[in-house]
C-alpha cells in the first residue's frame, strides 16, 4: 500500500478512514489507549505477533462461573426464604424507619449533591431532602476535609427530616 507522499509504513496503515486518529492531549485517558494501540499495532503488524486472548478468556469464565452461582443463590433464596426478622422496637410493635443516602459528583464538577431519605416505618412515605454544594466548601487549602463543616450540612439535612417527623 503506497502512501500519498510515496512511503509506505505502518504510520501510514494507523488510521482510521484514511484520517490519522486523533485525540485531546490533555485527556490522559485517551492518551493512554491510543499509545497501548499504537504498541500493540507494532507488535502486531510489523513484528507479526499473534495476540493471546487467554487472560480474558480465563477472565470471562471466571465471570460467567459467578453469575452462576449468583443465579442459583437467587433462586435458592427465593424458594426458601429467610424469616422475618424482629423490628427492633421494644415492644415489638412498630416497624423500623429507614435513612438513606446517595451523593453525586459529575466527572470534571466541583458540585456534590448529597441527599438524605428518610421512610417512614409505619406509612412506608418516603421524605427527603439534600443540598449542592462546591467540594471546595469542605476542603481546606492542603486538601484535608474539614469534617466538622461537612458534618453540620449532614445533620442539617438530617434533622430538618426528623423534625418533620415528629410534627407530622
Amino acid at each position: 500500500m503506497a502512501a500519498r507522499n510515496g512511503k509506505s509504513g505502518l504510520l501510514e496503515k494507523w488510521r482510521i478512514d484514511e484520517k490519522p486518529v486523533k485525540i485531546d492531549k490533555w485527556d490522559g485517558a485517551a492518551v493512554k489507549n491510543s499509545l497501548d494501540d499504537a504498541a500493540k499495532k507494532v507488535l502486531l503488524e510489523k513484528y507479526g505477533y499473534v495476540e493471546n486472548f487467554n487472560l480474558v478468556d480465563g477472565r470471562l469464565f471466571i465471570c460467567t462461573v459467578s453469575c452462576l452461582f449468583a443465579i442459583v443463590a437467587l433462586v435458592w433464596d427465593y424458594l426458601h426464604p429467610f424469616p422475618e426478622s424482629k423490628p427492633r422496637d421494644p415492644a415489638g410493635m412498630d416497624p423500623d424507619h429507614t435513612w438513606q443516602l446517595s451523593s453525586s459528583l459529575k466527572r470534571f464538577d466541583d458540585q456534590y449533591t448529597l441527599r438524605v431519605t428518610f421512610v417512614d416505618g409505619k406509612s412506608r412515605q418516603p421524605r427527603e431532602t439534600e443540598f449542592t454544594k462546591s467540594v471546595g466548601t469542605f476542603f481546606d487549602e492542603n486538601g484535608t476535609l474539614v469534617m466538622d463543616q461537612f458534618e453540620k450540612n449532614v445533620s442539617k439535612l438530617h434533622d430538618t427530616l426528623a423534625m418533620e417527623k415528629k410534627t407530622k
